[in-house]
């Protein structure tokens, strides 16, 4: 009998690697794309024509004009393109196990910082960009996903038994979202020419002084 000849399995890896390729290609571009011409500019047209890709590839890659925005958001609160949320990330699983206020604040104030350069310059151009859809829907999902670490971080410290007796998980998640809002980073850091390391230790400062006893 001669010897049985199956189907050669399929490798789908150099598929994904293209792929891969791809979305960060129309990623980058998409990103410098708004940065560059605004808002008002971009389209998925655009993007494509800039990358040097047809529209069915960006849409393929990342999807339509809004998809595109909140990628580019999520990709630079996380800095990075995988499927984590930053409330998963190693910066913010290593601060779970700190029973001490101040060190949780220490360390969520270094990841705080970074993830505010990262997104400043998107979010601040969408606070620019008055009337685009497109921009209020970045900042309000800018805010909402602030909200909702906030929680996370509030629920926190108020188990460790040293915030501020007057104040309850509502009252410390809303002060903690104001004071990490873009607009104080815009007045300092952006307005004032405050180095990000200053921008930090006054944030620092401040969420300790509005939620711990």
């Amino acid at each position: 009998m001669g010897q049985a000849t199956g189907r050669r399995s399929y490798d789908a890896s150099g598929r994904r690697a293209r792929a891969a390729e791809n979305r960060a290609r129309v990623l980058a571009v998409a990103r410098d794309l708004l940065l560059t011409e605004g808002f008002a500019e971009f389209s998925v047209s655009r993007v494509a024509a800039a990358a040097e890709v047809s529209a069915e590839l960006v849409y393929k890659a990342v999807g339509g004009r809004a998809a595109l925005l909140a990628t580019l958001l999520d990709v630079a609160i996380g800095g990075d393109d995988e499927p984590v949320a930053l409330a998963e990330r190693e910066a913010i699983m290593a601060l779970r196990s700190l029973t001490d206020a101040r060190e949780v604040l220490h360390g969520y104030t270094a990841v705080a910082v970074a993830v505010q350069e990262r997104t400043a310059p998107l979010l601040l151009l969408a606070l620019r960009s008055t009337g685009d859809t497109g921009a209020a829907a970045l900042l309000a999902k800018a805010d909402g996903e602030r909200l909702a670490g906030m929680t996370g971080l509030a629920r926190h410290l108020l188990g460790t038994g040293q915030t501020r007796p007057d104040m309850d998980l509502e009252a410390l998640r809303d002060a903690l979202w104001a004071l990490n809002g873009i607009q104080l980073w815009d007045q300092l850091v952006v307005q004032r020419g405050w180095t990000p390391a200053r921008y930090g230790e006054v944030l620092e400062r401040l969420f300790v002084a509005a939620v711990l006893a």
